[in-house]
């Protein structure tokens, strides 16, 4: 029997039935009906929890790119960093922007400057491992977690994510394009046991890379974290 969403067939339900049930038609009939009657019933409230389902996927995920979105993070972190002290693993936290963004909507449009977000979100995607995290935090920047990892593992991931984006030619309307991205690195609970000083360490760092001239990863240190970087 089909269960129908939204006027295609979402589902199917099989039913067994013993020899002599079988033999017995009617009956069978009538608890065939009955089954029927029951999932047209069922109908509007499995398509409803489906939408439900849609709904809230979408708004956790950032549409221009794909990626998880700050929300995500805001209402996930949680499960994560309690699966990692279980473990008793490390949390890698790299904070990602951008080099030169602005330049590339001035000069080119907006247009071209949503060709490269997709363009770098879909090599960070490419090259972490399907269990960590890629999310776009805000702007051209994007925030990546590194889920079950040794320590100072992660600048070495953020060192190569560096390199691949500099060798990466971006097709974009105005031709091919290359760009840069700098990196800050922290680790949970390695840096600090709160995860939101952890993400705010690797953000200075990111900074600090932005100083130093950009196109690099920089692992966090505490001394850079001064009253200026609160």
């Amino acid at each position: 029997l089909p269960i129908k969403i939204s006027g295609q067939v979402g589902g199917v339900v099989q039913i067994f039935v013993r020899k002599r049930e079988v033999e017995d038609v009617e009956e069978l009939e009538r608890k065939i009906k009955k089954i029927s009657q029951y999932i047209k019933e069922a109908e509007p409230v499995i398509e409803s929890k489906r939408l439900m389902r849609v709904l809230k996927e979408s708004a956790l995920k950032d549409p221009l790119t794909g990626l998880y979105n700050r929300r995500f993070l805001e209402e996930n972190y949680g499960h994560i960093i309690a699966g990692i002290l279980r473990r008793e693993t490390v949390l890698g936290i790299l904070m990602c922007d951008i080099d030169y963004f602005k330049k590339v909507n001035d000069t080119y449009g907006h247009d071209v400057g949503d060709e490269i977000l997709k363009g770098v979100a879909k090599v960070l995607k490419e090259n972490v491992r399907k269990a960590d995290v890629v999310a776009r935090f805000g702007g051209e920047e994007f925030i990546i977690l590194l889920v079950d990892i040794r320590k100072d593992e992660a600048i070495k991931v953020a060192e190569k994510l560096c390199q691949i984006v500099e060798k990466t030619k971006f097709e974009t309307k105005a031709g091919i394009l290359r760009k840069t991205i700098s990196i800050g690195v922290a680790e949970f609970p390695v840096d600090s046991e709160r995860i939101w000083q952890v993400i705010k360490f690797a953000d200075v760092a990111l900074y600090k890379a932005k100083q130093e001239g950009r196109d690099r990863a920089v692992r966090f240190r505490p001394e850079m974290w001064t009253e200026e970087s609160y």
